[in-house]
């Protein structure tokens, strides 16, 4: 499936304030494979994945979808393919209901009512809030936000998951149920989280950026217990791999 296949070549990006963002990233993601991107504030992840869906444009370089790339002439393609989930729900929340703000998408795309019907409560049952379909969005609790921004990209029927700290804000059960959910998803999920102990359970595969470079890309288990590594990239190890604080054992 090489058109499922995510590529970052040689690609920079540069704040209007010369910040530099990301510079020379060079990664390939394979169609299937779970991929953390960690970092400490400011290292690039979020500006790695507006960059993957078209919200910024690279200073150099490009990132591809298969053979498509990524320009503004092919962004209604990368988006049907690539579901994208902002570190705030909200930011993509509009609609009176949730039933529309799922809708929006297939909606959007010229699939008949039938069709948007059937795709709406599919990924409300998969994100398990169909009991929420009337609800008003902004009336909703920050889990609840979670869910239903989730919701929205799966009623596209994405090939690739792109998430911004999807577990920013949860609740302790509320991010077990986004854990499950993401653990079954078949396809591609991109993951940029301070969520190390999600990446831990979730990403076979681990990117580490500093100061927008890659440091490390391999392993989850083998980045996550080099302590040493983590600590340079402004990072600590989970808290699954620290053991008690107070007795020391792990």
């Amino acid at each position: 499936m090489s058109h499922h296949i995510v590529d970052f070549a040689d690609l920079s990006y540069v704040y209007p304030d010369d910040n530099k963002a990301v510079e020379n990233i060079n990664i390939r993601i394979h169609h299937g494979e779970s991929v953390g991107i960690v970092g400490a504030n400011g290292a690039g992840k979020s500006t790695l994945l507006k960059l993957l869906v078209g919200l910024l444009k690279p200073a150099r370089g490009e990132v591809r979808l298969g053979d498509i790339p990524v320009t503004p002439k092919t962004l209604s393609l990368i988006r049907q393919r690539i579901g994208f989930t902002f570190q705030d729900p909200e930011d993509q929340l509009f609609n009176t209901t949730v039933y529309d703000d799922v809708a929006f998408g297939p909606r959007n795309y010229g699939l008949e009512e039938k069709e948007v019907e059937k795709r709406v409560l599919r990924a409300l049952q998969t994100v398990g809030i169909e009991h929420l379909l009337q609800r008003v969005p902004y009336k909703l609790s920050g889990g609840e936000k979670r869910a239903v921004a989730i919701a929205t990209v799966l009623s596209l029927e994405p090939d690739v998951l792109a998430m911004d700290e999807p577990s920013a804000a949860l609740d302790p059960k509320s991010r077990r149920r986004l854990i499950r959910l993401l653990q079954g998803f078949e396809h591609t999920k991109i993951v940029a989280t301070h969520d190390l102990d999600m990446v831990l359970e979730l990403c076979n595969r681990t990117i580490v950026l500093k100061e927008g470079k890659v440091r490390f890309d391999g392993l989850t288990r083998e980045v996550m217990t080099n302590a040493k590594l983590l600590d340079e990239c402004g990072l600590e190890q989970p808290l699954s791999l620290q053991g008690c604080l107070v007795c020391g054992v792990k």
